[in-house]
């Protein structure tokens, strides 16, 4: 895994200028309802029956997306789902997704809100996609006007 990080690093800083990084990130695969708990920060048991109750066990209800993969930046980690393969590249699209996030971190790049944090890491996994002919809009049953909303400050 860390040689497959460290050439992602590689090609994010030849492609998108992002500075060069000394530590990657720690990567963790755990299930899609973990993802969901850290995604809200619901951390008590209580809080996390609160949002079980709330979405249904999943992530889209309507109002958001299904979370594959988070990062969490205070302890450098990437948590991707059960199930992620090395070899899909839809799957390794996300890590270079969250990949973007870790050289946000480690480069101490600053960003008006999260989510313009969002634009660069999206920017990236669809051009990692499109080496295999493949798409952003396609492989994550994304749209436009959603991808705009998820990426700008004060939407």
């Amino acid at each position: 895994m860390d040689s497959l990080l460290a050439m992602i690093a590689l090609w994010l800083s030849f492609n998108f200028g992002l500075p060069a990084i000394s530590e990657p990130p720690k990567v963790e695969v755990v299930s899609a309802q973990e993802i969901l708990f850290k995604r809200y920060r619901a951390f008590t048991p209580q809080a996390q029956q609160a949002l079980l109750a709330t979405v249904g066990g999943n992530d889209t209800n309507g109002k958001s997306r299904k979370a594959v993969a988070i990062y969490d930046e205070p302890t450098g980690t990437i948590f991707l789902t059960e199930g992620w393969n090395s070899k899909n590249p839809a799957d390794l699209s996300v890590l270079v997704h969250e990949m973007v996030h870790h050289v946000q971190r480690e480069g101490g790049l600053r960003y008006e809100c999260p989510a313009a944090r969002e634009e660069l890491a999206y920017a990236a996994q669809d051009k990692w996609l499109n080496m295999f002919g493949r798409n952003l809009f396609d492989d994550f049953d994304l749209d436009a006007f959603t991808l705009r909303v998820s990426t700008s400050c004060g939407l």
